[in-house]
C-alpha cells in the first residue's frame, strides 16, 4: 500500500480520537458507578489512551504501508472488553490492560525488526512442532478447569497455550498449502490429527473442533477441494458422536444446548441466564453499569457477549458484530493490495 494522503490521515486520525473519547466517557462512568468518584477506571483510561496513540503515531512513522483502520478497529473492540471487563471484575481488567501493553510492544517489535534487518523463513515443520510444544505444555505444567486441562497457572495470572497455538497452527496450514496443493497428504494430515489429538488429551474439545474446522476452511480455500470438505465434515460428525459417547461433560453441555429449560437451576442455569440478560437489554440496553452481569457464571469469559448485550442493547451487540466484519474485511482488503 502507498503511504497515506493528508486527506486520509485526518479521516484516521479523527477516528483514533472518537476511540479515545469513548474511553474517556466510560471510564467516567464507570469511576462514579458506586455513587463516589473512583480514579482507578480514569487512570485505567488514560493509560489505555497513551499506549493507542502512541501506537497509531509509531505505526504511521515507521510502518507507513500498513493499514492504520486495523490498528484503530483492534484498539476499539479491545477497550470495549476493557470497559466490560472492568464493570464486572476491576481485577480482570487491570490484568488484561496488561496483557494489552505486552501485546502492543511484541507487535511492534516484530514488525519492526522484520521491516529492518529480519527476514523471517520459517517452515510449517516448524510452526508445527511450535504447535504441538505449545499444546502439551498444558498436559505436563497445567491446573484443570471447566473439565479441560488447558490452562497454565502464574501466581494470579491464567494463561491458556492454546490461543497462541491458534495462530501458529494457523501459520502451520497456510505455509504447506501456500502452493494451492496438499503435496505430501500423509504427512500432513498426519501432523493435523496429532495436534487434535493433544487437544481431546487435554478435555479441550471446543478448542478441538475450533482447530478442526479451521484447518477445513484454510484447506479448502488453498485447494477448492469438495473431497476434503465433504470427508471433514462427515469426520466431525463421527467426531461429535464419539465426543458425546466418552465425555461426560461434552453430554451435559449438549443437553444443556438442545434444551436449557429443562433443568433451569441446574444445567440449564447459565444458558438461562445469560438469555435472560439479553431479553433484559432489549433494543437500546439497560446502560452501562445498570445491568447485573453477575447473575451469569464464568460471565467474563464465556459470556461476556451476553453481558455487553444486556447494558448495550440489539444495537450495541450488532455494532460490535460488525466491527469484527469490517476488521475481516480491511485485513482481506490489505492483503490483496499488497
Amino acid at each position: 500500500m502507498k503511504p497515506l494522503e493528508p486527506r486520509t490521515e485526518v479521516i484516521y486520525n479523527k477516528n483514533i480520537a472518537v476511540t479515545a473519547l469513548v474511553v474517556i466517557m466510560a471510564s467516567m462512568l464507570l469511576s462514579f458507578r458506586e455513587g463516589v468518584f473512583s480514579p482507578i477506571p480514569f487512570y485505567g483510561g488514560l493509560i489505555f489512551i497513551v499506549i493507542m496513540f502512541t501506537g497509531h503515531f509509531l505505526t504511521n512513522q515507521l510502518f507507513p504501508e500498513q493499514d492504520p483502520a486495523l490498528f484503530i478497529l483492534c484498539c476499539f473492540i479491545s477497550q470495549l472488553g476493557l470497559i466490560m471487563l472492568y464493570r464486572i471484575n476491576p481485577e480482570s481488567a487491570v490484568k488484561q490492560l496488561i496483557w494489552f501493553g505486552i501485546g502492543f510492544f511484541l507487535y511492534f517489535i516484530s514488525s519492526f525488526l522484520s521491516k529492518t534487518w529480519v527476514e523471517i523463513k520459517i517452515g510449517s515443520l516448524i510452526f508445527f512442532l511450535i504447535t504441538a510444544a505449545l499444546l502439551v505444555s498444558p498436559l505436563i505444567f497445567g491446573v484443570e478447569r471447566y473439565g479441560s486441562k488447558s490452562w497454565i497457572a502464574f501466581e494470579n495470572f491464567l494463561f491458556q497455550p492454546s490461543e497462541l497455538a491458534k495462530i501458529t497452527f494457523s501459520l502451520f496450514i497456510a505455509d504447506s498449502l501456500k502452493n494451492h496443493k496438499v503435496e505430501h497428504p500423509l504427512r500432513f494430515f498426519s501432523q493435523i490429527f496429532v495436534i487434535l489429538g493433544l487437544l481431546a488429551l487435554a478435555r479441550d474439545l471446543g478448542g478441538a473442533m475450533l482447530f478442526y474446522f479451521t484447518a477445513l476452511t484454510i484447506i479448502f480455500a488453498a485447494t477448492s477441494r469438495w473431497d476434503f470438505t465433504v470427508l471433514g465434515f462427515i469426520g466431525a460428525g463421527v467426531a461429535a458422536i464419539l465426543g458425546y459417547r466418552f465425555f461426560g461433560h461434552v453430554r451435559v453441555r449438549a443437553k444443556a444446548w438442545l434444551n436449557p429449560w429443562e433443568d433451569v437451576p441446574g444445567k440449564g442455569y447459565q444458558i438461562v441466564q445469560s438469555l435472560f440478560a439479553m431479553a433484559e437489554g432489549g433494543f437500546f440496553g439497560t446502560g452501562l453499569g445498570l445491568g447485573h452481569p453477575d447473575y451469569i457464571p464464568a460471565v467474563t469469559t464465556d459470556f461476556i457477549f451476553s453481558a455487553f448485550f444486556e447494558e448495550f442493547g440489539f444495537l450495541g451487540a450488532s455494532a460490535l458484530i460488525v466491527l469484527y466484519f469490517l476488521f475481516v474485511y480491511r485485513g482481506k482488503d490489505f492483503v490483496d493490495h499488497r
